[in-house]
């Protein structure tokens, strides 16, 4: 496991003023295949420091450097994660953001009670594990091809919302070829039934794996990222 980082001028700024110091763990994606840390790692980083929020970057296994099935050592590394940043005591709030399978161990984190995140951010997030939906490459290095009925269960995260999950932000596009729609409806329609406060942003056209699609006008969504890190938290 290895941390990236980055941190702004602007958030230090944050903590002398005695303002709410938020730190975001940044989940790249890649199928539990690799992560895909330009798009999915540094450009969110990068965004996020211009606006006063510090980043790590988590650089969890996957099948490119660890043998699978992978479970349970990226939820583990993941939970170390938010352990380690919160031990620097500088930390008033921490949320966690995954893209894509990076959604599926942020889904898998934020719904953990032992996590305490204050809020997550799941961007086209592979979120259940039923085959009907899920994300083949990702569940099969996660699990392998024929997981128990139970672990299947225990790692569909829509099954893991409750009564005290933060809120959370989900961004997906309505014909993404990779990661079914479907995904983002499961966890939404699991926060509703749990009365739990989350905001659900679905493009009619996009595809998968945008990133913040920054140099797309028409498909950028961080006007409304920000609305909810802004009001939401």
């Amino acid at each position: 496991m290895e941390m990236r980082f980055l941190q702004s001028l602007q958030a230090l700024e944050h903590v002398i003023e005695d303002r709410p110091f938020v730190r975001v763990l940044i989940l790249p994606g890649g199928g539990y295949s690799y992560t895909s840390m330009d798009k999915e790692g540094y450009q969110p980083a990068t965004w996020l420091n211009q606006r006063g929020y510090d980043a790590w970057i988590l650089d969890y296994a996957t099948a490119n450097n660890t043998q699978t099935p992978l479970y349970p050592l990226p939820q583990d590394q993941a939970l170390e994660a938010v352990k380690q940043i919160r031990a620097k005591n500088i930390v008033s709030k921490l949320g966690i953001w995954g893209f894509s399978a990076g959604g599926h161990l942020a889904a898998t984190t934020v719904t953990n009670t032992s996590a305490d995140l204050d809020f997550g951010i799941l961007a086209y997030p592979v979120i259940t594990l039923d085959p009907k939906y899920t994300h083949n490459g990702s569940r099969t290095n996660l699990v392998g091809s024929n997981p128990s009925p139970e672990l299947q269960h225990l790692l569909s995260a829509e099954n893991r919302v409750t009564n005290s999950t933060p809120p959370v932000f989900l961004f997906h596009t309505a014909n993404d070829g990779s990661v079914p729609i479907q995904n983002t409806y499961l966890f939404a329609n699991a926060m509703a039934s749990h009365k739990r406060p989350a905001q659900l942003l679905v493009l009619p056209d996009g595809g998968h794996g945008l990133g913040l699609a920054l140099s797309d006008p028409v498909r950028t969504w961080t006007g409304e990222l920000e609305r909810f890190l802004k009001y939401s938290i």
